[in-house]
Parts: structure tokens; C-alpha cells; sequence
């Protein structure tokens, strides 16, 4: 899925009604432009909001009485619009709240989002993946999941595909190139599997209904309309994960902002799009922190009291190497990085490695060992396959 660009000229509105009927013409204002598209007010800019209702007209014959607040105060008091919640989450108090803080915070015109929100179903399937996701399965279970041939074979033909995008971008942000081809190769299987979960329907719905992280899908949430806002789209048509990630490399809406790319200069950050998912990885592990030249992870037996060294949830290396041979760790291979630290894969038989500031940068990504070692597994058998070494 391409992002889509709706940016036809709005047809300037003529004023602000009161009470039903400036609903009635908010909705009459989503027509076709000139060209075709749909005009959707408010995404691009939000007009100025009235501070005042306005009174009715007064018959000709009638003389309107002198004012008798002076205009200061009559421009502060709040603007009443009428109700416009529909739908699943109508009765949500918290859901109100939050248009109200879209709208003081960011221009959001609160009759927009009373109507955009209207529009949204509760995506079951959302609440019931978000309490199993696969990086609760132990080593050996997750790791079948993306280690196999048809993604190692799909890796080398995606490469070859964009073979010299991958290597413009490798030299311009100092990344390796087997890595962003593993990433989006763990994430949506070089774009053959993107997400089917309609993005605002489901921050939606983990953002008032999941309230083990409500704070963050409500974020999310703001960040997205924000991005939707920003690239110039209509919200409600964006597809990704059940929670809500978008692109080949299914980046977070936060994420989305913060390090999207528009790698073809076409004037839009499309995640969809090889021309700037890739640039937009490399980005992202730039920015935090990935060090060109360096090794990522090497295995390593133990011995002695190494095993109290070790981590099975990220951390930023502290060690030195020689420390870390010092305590029993003797890694099985070369292993190039400024600071390092043992990692331990828990199943039926432990699994140890030594990870560096590469390594790190990968649980930036996703904040799992187990995540980040599938990655640089599937890096590894794709740079193999495709050079043989």
C-alpha cells in the first residue's frame, strides 16, 4: 500500500453556522474538487476557530442593541460545538478528553475529529494479538519463525532488486546492507505482508481499550494524526500491524516522524515504497547510535562465574572484551565493537553470546534479544547465500 496524496486546493468555507446545521455542512464539504479528489477540511491547515457563537440575524426592521461586555471577554469564552461522537467509542470519556488535548495542543478542529472518530470500529483481533505477540516464545520456537529459506532466498533476490540503492545507502549512513535487507525481511517479508489492521481503528482501540499501555497507543495516536496531518492524507486510510506499525520496515507512527525518509524526493516519506523504506532504516540506525566497521554479535561458551554477567533483556554494553575473558567468556570468533556484553537466549539449552553497540542498536529497533538475534541471523544467512561467505 502507497501512501496517497490528496492535496487538491480546499474550497475556502464561507463562515461558521450554529448548532446542527455547521455539521450538516462540514459533512457537505468532503466533495470532489476540481480534479476528482476528495476535499477533506482541516487535514492540511485548520481554519481559525470562532471564540464566539454566532448570534442569530436580526430582521431589518429591528435595532441591535449596544454591547454591554466589552469584546475582550465575549473573545474568551469557550467554543460550544455540538455533539458529534458516534460510533464504538462515543461514550468514552477518555477519547473526548483526548480530542479536546488534540485540540488545544495541535489546531485540531474538534468537529473533525468528533467526525473521524465516529467512523472507527474496535478491532477485536488488535486486543488479542497485542497480549500474545511472538517474542513471548522461547529461543527455539521464535527462532524457526524467521530463519527460514524462503526468507533467506527472498533476502538475496529483494538485494539484487535494489542492490545499488542498498549500496548508495550502506555507504551514506555506514550501516551494512545484509541488515536493513534482514529487517525488512523479519518485519513484513520484503513487503509481502505489510498489515491488514486499519492503523487508526487500532491505536484506537489499544489506546482506550488495552489500558495495560494506554498511555503509549493513546501517543501513538497523537502522532499519527500528526503524520497524517503532515504528509498531506486522510487518516482513515493508512493499513499496518495490529498496533499500528506501517511500512516495509513497519515503523511506529513516533518512529515514522522522527526518521522516515523521502529517499526518491517526491515530495512524500512512503514507507510502502523500496525508494525510501530503505534510506528511512538506515536512518534509524544511524540516529541511534550504529557504528560502520563494527561486528554485531559472535557465540561464546562460559565458564566460571561468567554466567552472572549475563543479560536477557537489552542493555547498553558496559564491558570491556578482555573483562568479559577475564570472567569465562571465551567468544567462538572475531568480535570488532567498542564495548560489549553476554547475552543469554533462554530455552531447553542456554545459548550464549557476545553482543556489542550494534547488536544494542538493533533492540532500538525492537526491544528483544530474541528479536535482534533473528536479525542478525537472517543477516548473516542472506550474505552468505547471496556471496558465499
Amino acid at each position: 500500500m502507497g501512501v496517497v496524496n490528496d492535496s487538491q486546493q480546499w474550497r475556502k468555507r464561507a463562515g461558521y453556522l450554529s448548532g446542527g446545521v455547521a455539521l450538516g455542512l462540514l459533512l457537505a464539504a468532503c466533495t470532489a474538487g476540481p480534479t476528482g479528489g476528495v476535499q477533506w477540511p482541516w487535514v492540511f491547515k485548520p481554519p481559525a476557530m470562532p471564540t464566539t457563537q454566532r448570534a442569530p440575524q436580526q430582521p431589518a426592521a429591528t435595532v441591535t442593541p449596544p454591547r454591554t461586555t466589552p469584546p475582550q471577554v465575549a473573545q474568551q469564552q469557550p467554543v460550544r460545538y455540538p455533539p458529534g461522537l458516534h460510533g464504538d467509542y462515543a461514550n468514552y470519556p477518555a477519547l473526548r478528553q483526548f480530542i479536546g488535548n488534540m485540540n488545544r495542543q495541535h489546531g485540531f478542529d474538534i468537529a473533525f475529529l468528533e467526525q473521524t472518530f465516529s467512523g472507527v470500529r474496535r478491532d477485536g483481533e488488535a486486543l488479542t494479538k497485542v497480549g500474545a505477540p511472538a517474542e513471548g516464545q522461547p529461543w527455539r520456537a521464535y527462532r524457526p519463525i524467521f530463519l527460514t529459506e524462503e526468507r533467506i532466498r527472498g533476502g538475496v533476490d529483494f538485494w539484487n532488486r535494489y542492490a545499488a540503492l542498498l549500496d548508495s545507502v550502506s555507504r551514506q549512513y555506514g550501516v551494512a546492507p545484509e541488515y536493513l535487507v534482514a529487517i525488512i525481511g523479519v518485519e513484513t517479508q520484503y513487503g509481502k505482508n505489510t498489515g491488514k489492521h486499519n492503523v487508526l481503528q487500532a491505536l484506537t482501540t489499544l489506546g482506550f481499550d488495552y489500558p495495560r499501555r494506554s498511555s503509549f497507543y493513546q501517543k501513538e495516536l497523537e502522532q499519527f494524526l500528526l503524520l497524517a496531518r503532515e504528509e498531506k492524507v486522510r487518516p482513515q486510510i493508512f493499513n499496518g500491524s495490529y498496533a499500528g506499525a506501517m511500512g516495509l520496515g513497519q515503523f511506529i507512527s513516533s518512529s515514522y516522524r522522527s526518521y522516515s525518509i523521502d529517499g526518491n524526493r517526491d515530495g512524500k516519506r512512503d514507507l510502502w515504497n523500496p525508494q525510501d523504506a530503505i534510506p528511512s532504516v538506515a536512518n534509524y540506525f544511524a540516529r541511534n547510535g550504529w557504528k560502520a566497521g563494527q561486528d554485531v554479535a559472535v557465540p561464546a561458551t562460559i565458564s566460571g562465574s561468567a554466567a552472572s554477567l549475563a543479560e536477557t533483556t537489552p542493555k547498553k554494553p558496559s564491558r570491556s572484551m578482555s573483562q568479559l575473558v577475564s570472567a569465562g567468556v571465551r567468544p567462538q570468533g572475531s568480535m570488532k565493537s567498542s564495548k560489549v556484553s553476554l547475552i543469554k537466549l533462554e530455552g531447553s539449552t542456554d545459548e550464549y553470546w557476545v553482543g556489542g553497540d550494534n547488536f544494542y542498536v538493533i533492540t532500538r529497533y525492537n526491544p528483544n534479544t530474541k528479536y535482534a538475534m533473528a536479525v542478525h541471523q537472517l543477516a548473516q544467512a542472506i550474505r552468505k547465500r547471496k556471496f558465499g561467505f
